[in-house]
């Protein structure tokens, strides 16, 4: 007792009496209040940590449709690319020849009676033909993956009618790409015979045709039929060298298909074409791929000097060096498979004298639309020399490499506004960053300065 007060009772106001706990702990409703003011705070940092985040990555989190608008545009860009600014090598060279590969591609099965019908309709004026001999001795239209896929559809053997379900034929189709990643025999032409091979069909009724029916199709309206002679059976083994320059020699005299230009990738195989058929046109294929080729020499580019052309993978035609040396010693470049925008920039600007595609019409008109280019150019400098009287030494020069340098320009600043778009910046992730740091200051906030007695009880040790 002290001056008439009970010490052992806690100085507090009468209407708070009742908020007392003796364990020294928060009543029930003060922790119930102290916990809703914790989380409404932790909530309120995580929704705005949310919102920077979703701000921050957006774009990678678009929709599909957003995507291929994406993808879209991003075609659109490359298309105009392809149609301007042609380079001096294409200006100074003859038009190239657009052929296409295995007829028109993407209007129906390729080496297909159809795809070659629709490349004519197209306006094709060439064609290139992959050439492969049967058991039985048969020359065929038809490519090695193609005929997987045939066998697929087939069943495996070419035997089946339907093929069974979508998701056997998915089945065999990942065991043949699994069985050619692995080093795996996959079937070949030469190891079926023609009667096999007619009972094969692809998903819209087409077989697989006969080069000669091929030929007979297709010569009337056309400006060049390239053969592409595929020369290996199951194992990897080389077919008989001869009596495959010899049916094709056969083919080409039985036509008289004096449009057609032989190239494979065994130069045994072109030697002898060249050697039955003097007059002949006939190319070599430059293969740069694996040990085995450059082992063999076939990396060489200069390799064969009867040969009037020299096929090169769009990656190697698109060199303008490369190509320069092939026209020096004499030689055609052929290149082949361009099939994106960006791959016929490359080899049209290295300058190549055909160029093999599986979308001709697209390849065609900008072709097309790079001559007009051409035409203007030129007559832009010729009013241009009128003016002037003359060029000033080393201007032509400079303006080739004004005119190379433009579009390495365009390109990258199409780029930097496409990495514009996905960066919006760094503030958001900084800010979302110093969040859980605001979130422990609003925390401790809400429990320094709430009011004791919401929370708090006073035992007789605290008064004390």
């Amino acid at each position: 007792m002290f001056g008439g007060v009970d010490s052992r009772q806690p100085l507090l106001p009468a209407k708070h009496q009742a908020k007392r706990c003796p364990a020294g702990r928060p009543t029930p409703a003060a922790a119930r209040r102290r916990r809703r003011r914790l989380l409404a705070v932790g909530g309120l940092a995580l929704a705005l940590a949310a919102a920077a985040l979703l701000y921050r990555w957006a774009p990678q989190l678009r929709s599909e449709e957003a995507a291929s608008e994406e993808a879209r545009r991003d075609v659109e860009r490359e298309l105009q690319l392809l149609h301007e600014q042609p380079s001096r090598e294409f200006c100074g060279l003859p038009a190239p020849r657009v052929c296409a590969h295995g007829g028109a591609a993407t209007a129906a099965p390729p080496n297909t009676a159809a795809a070659f019908a629709a490349a004519l309709a197209g306006g094709a004026r060439c064609v290139e033909v992959d050439v492969a001999r049967t058991k039985d001795g048969q020359l065929v239209v038809l490519h090695a993956r193609e005929l997987a896929h045939l066998l697929q559809l087939a069943g495996g053997d070419g035997t089946a009618g339907n093929g069974g379900s979508s998701r056997s034929r998915r089945r065999r189709a990942a065991s043949h790409a699994a069985a050619g990643s692995q080093g795996q025999a996959v079937p070949q032409v030469g190891d079926f015979t023609w009667p096999q091979l007619q009972r094969l069909r692809w998903e819209g009724g087409q077989g697989v045709e006969l080069v000669e029916a091929v030929l007979r199709l297709v010569l009337p309206g056309i400006d060049q039929v390239t053969l592409d002679v595929k020369t290996h059976t199951q194992a990897g083994e080389d077919v008989d060298e001869d009596s495959m320059a010899q049916a094709v020699v056969d083919l080409v005299r039985r036509t008289a298909c004096t449009q057609c230009l032989v190239w494979a990738k065994s130069d045994a195989v072109v030697r002898l074409v060249k050697e039955l058929e003097p007059g002949q046109a006939v190319g070599y294929v430059v293969v740069n791929e694996t040990a085995a080729a450059r082992a063999a020499g076939m990396h060489h580019l200069l390799r064969m000097p009867a040969a009037e052309v020299v096929a090169l993978h769009y990656a190697m035609a698109s060199d303008p060096r490369v190509t320069s040396q092939a026209r020096g010693a004499g030689k055609q470049v052929h290149a082949w498979t361009a099939n994106t925008a960006g791959m016929m920039r490359a080899v049209l600007d290295a300058g190549v004298e055909a160029v093999v595609t599986n979308h001709p019409r697209k390849l065609q008109e900008a072709v097309d639309s790079r001559l007009l280019r051409c035409r203007q150019q030129r007559q832009e400098q010729q009013q241009g020399q009128e003016q002037q009287g003359q060029e000033q030494p080393g201007q032509e020069q400079q303006q080739g490499r004004e005119q190379q340098g433009q579009q390495p320009r365009q390109a990258q600043g199409v780029e930097a506004g496409r990495q514009q778009e996905r960066d919006p910046g760094w503030l958001p992730v900084a800010f979302a960053a110093s969040l859980p740091f605001l979130y422990a200051v609003g925390a401790g906030s809400a429990h320094i300065f709430a009011k004791p007695h919401a929370h708090t009880c006073y035992t007789r040790a605290q008064q004390e």
